[in-house]
């Protein structure tokens, strides 16, 4: 729209005439090089992704009414529905938990409602994956200290969370590929408490650089089927971008195994970059990533999302039937303290540094 305007000067001021409304709007004090150079910042920001502000899209006023509206219709929809999955009504008053469905269907209730049946069906039936999920499980924290997931602190240009996984850093000695779901489950049920991240998605990048072929054959082929059905089928989570890069060739072997087993949606989005991370950077910001992706943001501490899980648990509420999150109160004691005062205190933060931290990743 731009080659419409002209810009008329006269001995004071300077009118903007728009060709295709037929209409001027003045301008004070505008000069032309101040125009150019506005010109030029707009192509550059056209030109871009767009960022975090576009989260205003999403939460804006005028759409808000309606948003209370499909909740109101939702919790109606739960409460008359005869399905067994559906049997413990409490979740109708957790209004946070019912927008996780919403959001992940675009407030279509109707396809919210089949979410929430897959979901609730798909924990009732894992038990064993599921049960006692909670950050105070060893081999979860031990998957957490390793990069299994890890959470960058900034997020992508479009207000997306961004996990990350350090396949190299997997220890199969001391626990499972079961283990890393469930840490990653862990991680996923606490993120969808803020409404931004049920809104917006979230991009994942796993790195197997240096993930040995020893390490792939502890890959199990039934945990695989479990995280493909749970994750793309019946979690609440909007998967905006899956990158691989730096993966070697029996990757790509287990990758053409499940590639038939992916939605569509989820076969677009899942990316594999190999070792030209130029690619990867063209949809992932180069400032917000580590140095080990080839970016130009803080390298990832893999404590730093362990122990966020580990201090937000100290504020958990009464146990809830339908989350996957174990609430579990923790303390510290004296005793685990003086335990602990020996090897173990070289690895713990100081109070200031870690709460600073997890200021930085909420």
């Amino acid at each position: 729209m731009y080659v419409h305007n002209m810009y008329i000067n006269t001995a004071c001021h300077q009118y903007r005439v728009c060709f295709l409304c037929c209409t001027y709007v003045f301008v004070h004090n505008f000069t032309m090089s101040e125009f150019y150079e506005a010109q030029t910042k707009i192509k550059q920001n056209y030109r871009l992704p767009r960022t975090i502000d576009s989260r205003q899209e999403i939460f804006s006023n005028s759409d808000a009414r309606d948003r209370h509206r499909k909740l109101y219709l939702f919790r109606d929809m739960i409460g008359a529905s005869v399905n067994l999955a559906l049997r413990d009504k409490s979740c109708c008053m957790d209004t946070s938990f019912l927008n996780r469905f919403l959001y992940a269907k675009k407030f279509d209730c109707e396809a919210a409602l089949d979410l929430l049946i897959k979901y609730l069906l798909y924990k009732e039936n894992n038990k064993h994956i599921l049960q006692k999920l909670s950050i105070f499980d060893e081999n979860i924290q031990t998957s957490l200290r390793d990069g299994n997931p890890s959470v960058l602190k900034q997020r992508d240009r479009k207000g997306r969370k961004v996990l990350t996984f350090a396949a190299a850093n997997w220890d199969t000695n001391k626990y499972s590929m079961e283990d890393v779901f469930r840490a990653l489950l862990l991680s996923f049920d606490k993120l969808l408490e803020n409404v931004e991240n049920q809104a917006l998605g979230f991009v994942v990048i796993v790195d197997w650089t240096n993930f040995t072929y020893k390490q792939s054959t502890h890959i199990s082929a039934k945990t695989l089927k479990l995280m493909i059905e749970g994750l793309q089928d019946c979690m609440p989570v909007k998967f905006k971008g899956i990158h691989f890069i730096g993966q070697p060739w029996y990757v790509d072997v287990v990758l053409r195994v499940i590639k038939p087993f992916l939605n569509e949606k989820i076969k677009r989005r899942l990316l594999v970059h190999g070792t030209n991370l130029t690619t990867l950077h063209s949809m992932v910001s180069k400032d917000i990533l580590p140095p080990d992706l080839g970016g130009e943001g803080p390298a990832i501490n893999t404590l730093d999302w362990y122990h966020y899980l580990l201090e937000s648990s100290q504020n958990c509420e009464s146990r809830k039937s339908y989350r996957l999150i174990e609430a579990t109160v923790y303390s510290k004691t004296a005793d685990w303290h003086k335990q602990d005062s020996g090897c173990e205190a070289k690895k713990i933060e100081s109070n200031e540094t870690l709460i600073e931290n997890i200021n930085q990743i909420s």
